[in-house]
């Protein structure tokens, strides 16, 4: 057995296609798009790489793929932070311990280069992908931009050594139960009082509005665990992914006084119609079933709800959940997801659970602390 690093474009299409294959013919698990997987990992293409060093591994066993993993310095979040920690990420594996622990070793002795003092992970690529490792509720499929895995992976980890860093979880609601009674009366209150006002975005001017999200997003979430600001280009790399995506009719800013206070961002969970494309490849039938199962979803991701500090006790995050109900319902959605949330969110959690949201996956950042021999 041997792990390589990642060095030519030969290598990057067996690393992009390690998960197709691990996973193949899996009921639950979701294959994403080869040409988004492709953009993830090319650091011409993705704006996160040019503040992180990275370095790609694949494991062979006789002549065949059997994991691979990517390692992360990123500067950004080391200095934000005050530390020095490299990340892992895009791990995947058969259910052989001692592959996984030649894939730690591999990104371990890279990051001696920078002298880490631990590494911790998954991240895909950093906090603003997708994170964790799946410790539970593995009989159903992941949310758009929710990650997948066996529940060996965590074992793996745990016998390497890994502790626990962080847990996110998500919530579930279904539509059917109807709107809370409690939601309902208390956002039509907090409404009436006039305080503050909540619009659509508008589409016909997009980027402009892009500008405002920019502006909440690197405010709102400043204070929770891990959080990093996106630049310019980070952000319009991933708003030209997602305006495709983008219902103006469950995308809700709040104003106060005529100044953004509050967003949020309600997205067709377009899992639901990736499970159809067959091995993630558009060609020559893939982007037919896309098109065609994308009319069909009925579940939606609350992908991001915010509301800046000074305007947090009025009442803002109770009427994009009302909202989130009365107009996802009536478009046909049956299910929504909130995800992900971090577990020592207080606020989050409780307000999730008094409207009736029950939690239902965990997902686990893990961690290691390197020792003086492996990080000199």
């Amino acid at each position: 057995m041997q792990v390589q690093q990642v060095s030519t474009a030969s290598h990057l299409r067996r690393f992009i296609d390690f998960p197709y294959r691990l996973y193949e013919g899996h009921p639950y698990w979701v294959p994403p798009l080869r040409v988004d997987m492709k953009t993830q990992l090319s650091p011409d293409k993705h704006p996160f790489y040019r503040h992180a060093s990275h370095a790609f591994f694949l494991a062979t066993h006789n002549g065949r793929d059997v994991g691979r993993i990517s390692v992360f310095h990123n500067r950004r979040h080391n200095d934000v932070y005050g530390v020095n920690i490299g990340m892992f990420g895009y791990l995947d594996m058969v259910d052989d311990v001692e592959v996984t622990g030649l894939l730690m070793e591999a990104a371990r002795d890279w990051l001696k280069q920078f002298d880490a003092t631990a590494i911790q992970g998954p991240f895909n690529p950093d906090i603003n992908g997708t994170v964790g490792i799946l410790m539970d509720a593995y009989d159903s499929p992941p949310m758009m931009m929710m990650t997948y895995n066996y529940p060996y992976y965590a074992a793996h980890l745990e016998r390497l050594g890994f502790s626990k860093i962080k847990d996110v979880w998500t919530y579930e609601m279904y539509s059917p139960k109807g709107v809370p009674s409690r939601l309902a009366e208390f956002s039509e209150k907090v409404e009436a009082r006039g305080k503050f006002s909540i619009r659509n975005i508008d589409m016909r001017h997009f980027w402009d509005e892009v500008e405002l999200v920019k502006g909440i997003y690197n405010q709102a979430w400043a204070e929770n665990w891990g959080a990093l600001w996106m630049d310019d280009d980070e952000f319009t790399h991933i708003a030209k992914d997602l305006k495709m995506l983008v219902d103006p009719d469950l995308t809700f800013i709040a104003e106060v006084n005529g100044e953004i206070a509050g967003l949020a961002i309600n997205l067709p969970n377009i899992n639901e119609a990736f499970a159809h494309v067959t091995n993630g490849r558009l060609l020559p039938l893939g982007i037919l079933r896309l098109l065609w199962h994308k009319r069909r979803i009925t579940s939606l991701r609350a992908f991001i709800m915010g509301v800046l500090k000074p305007y947090r006790r009025l009442g803002i995050d109770a009427a994009f959940y009302m909202r989130t109900f009365k107009v996802g319902m009536s478009k046909g959605y049956t299910m929504g997801e909130a995800s992900w949330i971090l577990e020592d969110n207080a606020p989050m959690n409780n307000a999730l659970l008094r409207i009736g949201a029950k939690k239902v996956k965990t997902y686990r950042i893990y961690g290691q602390s390197l020792s003086p021999k492996e990080s000199d």
